[in-house]
């Protein structure tokens, strides 16, 4: 009796992550929200079953995803597949918000590794060349422009030097994307199993958030690597740039936790720090030192338990 209420519910996740898919594909608007909204079945499922039940469930969407698109609809359902399980999972055995972030940004790097292999190997598209031509092709009609309009376009080689480095940064793009769409779809399954009135782990309040020691001493690393000047395009170059690029992307994130244990500690109000925030990076927009001093923050944060020594008032 309770296999055969697994196979019936199966079917009907099925059907729903069919219809999902279906919608997916040929509505452009929803394909953008695909990376979010269609783990959700698998997640459900599994986080009301097991594992083995999910992976049964996984086969028969590849089969149906094969019949409706082809090798893209395998792409499709391998992503959201292999997220949806390793959360599901996950939740399942009660792991943390961050536990499960951290699973799901793991699946994600396999998953656009995977795609990349994929699509340059099988379907002849390499996604760097590609978003290289369309970066530089923005670069020439704003170039044209400044011509067109009598400006000085020499401020058109930052650009210009930027493209270049986006193979070598790749890396770079990989890991964000996929621990901002792991984020995402966190946030999609808490509002949808809270509304199933499943327990979900939440994150602890951002200022209260403390990243590990040792991204400090990685940083170091890094910053040492930088001033050994690698020749550039070297395994030595890219391996510095990227990490460089992600330690200063988490220190910043660490600094501004301090920001947010201050303003608490002060008792502003949300929209007093919400607007610190965006004047911040906008102000970062036209000269590259808000964000150098919330790192630095960040720095001081991690080395010296600021937050730790800040007392609230009672």
């Amino acid at each position: 009796m309770r296999n055969t209420k697994v196979l019936v519910e199966g079917a009907v996740v099925a059907g729903i992550y069919t219809l999902l898919f279906l919608i997916s594909m040929y509505l452009p608007f929803f394909s953008l929200l695909s990376f979010f909204v269609l783990p959700l079945p698998f997640i459900i499922y599994i986080y009301r079953h097991n594992l083995k039940a999910g992976l049964l469930l996984w086969a028969v969407t590849f089969g149906v995803s094969l019949a409706f698109a082809g090798l893209n609809g395998i792409i499709s359902t391998l992503f959201s597949g292999m997220t949806g399980l390793i959360m599901g999972e996950l939740y399942r055995r009660k792991k943390s918000a961050f536990a499960v972030l951290l699973g799901a940004s793991l699946s994600g790097i396999v998953n656009m590794l995977l795609t990349v292999v994929i699509a340059k190997v099988i379907m002849g598209i390499n996604f760097v060349s590609e978003l290289k031509k369309q970066f530089q092709s923005a670069i020439d009609t704003a170039e044209k422009f400044y011509k067109a309009s009598g400006q000085n376009p020499a401020q058109m080689e930052q650009l210009k030097a930027q493209a270049e480095l986006i193979p070598m940064m790749l890396p770079t793009y990989i890991i964000g994307g996929a621990v901002v769409i792991a984020f995402l779809t966190h946030l999609a399954a808490k509002m949808l199993m809270k509304r199933l009135r499943y327990d979900v782990p939440s994150f602890p309040p951002f200022r209260e958030w403390n990243l590990p020691k040792s991204f400090l001493w990685y940083y170091i690393v890094a910053i040492i690597l930088t001033f050994s000047t690698p020749e550039k395009g070297t395994a030595l170059y890219i391996v510095t740039i990227n990490l460089y690029m992600l330690l200063s992307f988490v220190l910043i994130i660490q600094g501004f936790t301090l920001i947010f244990y201050y303003a608490w500690i002060k008792k502003w109000k949300r929209k007093r720090i919400i607007l610190l925030v965006i004047l911040l990076f906008l102000l970062n927009s036209f000269l590259p030192i808000p964000l150098e001093v919330v790192k630095f923050l960040g720095i001081i944060d991690l080395g010296f338990n600021i937050k730790q020594r800040m007392k609230p008032k009672q």
